[in-house]
């Protein structure tokens, strides 16, 4: 039988639906577009570790290594003369992408709750936020959307990777990407235009289908 529940990002109400393969319901948002598993299907956060210590994401893999240097020169290069210090968060076991945001000359602190979970964040605004396949794993969105807010200097910048969907049932239910279990969250550009409206960046860069870049607008 269908449910509701209210969309984490919009409040309103978003309707079930529920998924053969992985036994479990999801939930669409028609208003901005959202997809979030049934929060009663998430996975433990000892099973969360050990699907991460599954990935094999070091300079040893270079498709993964590729993916990174694009995102940089898609999503960090045309902004580069306002940046000098940036936040790469959820870094991972090997943090590549910071290391390569560092050759780049830039100032980098990593943080990752189950590999670099030393708050070096605390009292620090940065001109430029990085969060690569990240968001996707967050139950609260706009909790973590107004971290971020709150730590980037007014301005400021920030870069997200996470696949967008296409916004259809039939097409969501023979996506790849909600194969993870811990893929529990599933955004759309127009997302990504509410949050920031709520929260104050302002959209800059979509690639319609997994990059994402906003600015600060405020100082709050």
């Amino acid at each position: 039988m269908a449910s509701t529940l209210p969309c984490p990002i919009c409040t309103k109400v978003a309707d079930s639906f529920y998924d053969e393969r992985m036994q479990c319901d999801f939930y669409h948002c028609k208003e901005c577009e959202f997809i979030f598993k049934d929060p009663q299907a998430f996975v433990s956060v000892e099973r969360e570790r050990k699907q991460y210590d599954q990935h094999n994401n070091s300079f040893e893999s270079p498709g993964y290594v590729k993916m990174f240097r694009d995102f940089i020169e898609l999503c960090v290069t045309p902004y580069k003369n306002n940046i000098e210090s940036v936040l790469e968060f959820g870094s991972g076991p090997g943090p590549v992408l910071a290391q390569l945001l560092k050759e780049e000359g830039f100032d980098v602190d990593i943080y990752d709750k189950f590999f670099s979970p030393e708050p070096l964040y605390e009292g620090k605004r940065y001109d430029l936020i990085t969060s690569t396949e990240v968001i996707e794993h967050i139950a609260d969105p706009m909790e973590v959307m107004k971290f971020f807010h709150a730590h980037l200097n007014s301005g400021g910048y920030l870069a997200l990777m996470t696949q967008s969907h296409e916004n259809t049932t039939e097409s969501f239910l023979k996506w790849w990407y909600r194969i993870d279990p811990t893929h529990i969250s599933f955004f759309r550009p127009k997302s990504f235009e509410v949050i920031a409206e709520k929260i104050g960046f302002i959209p800059l860069y979509f690639d319609h289908k997994k990059l994402i870049v906003l600015k600060k607008i405020n100082s709050q």
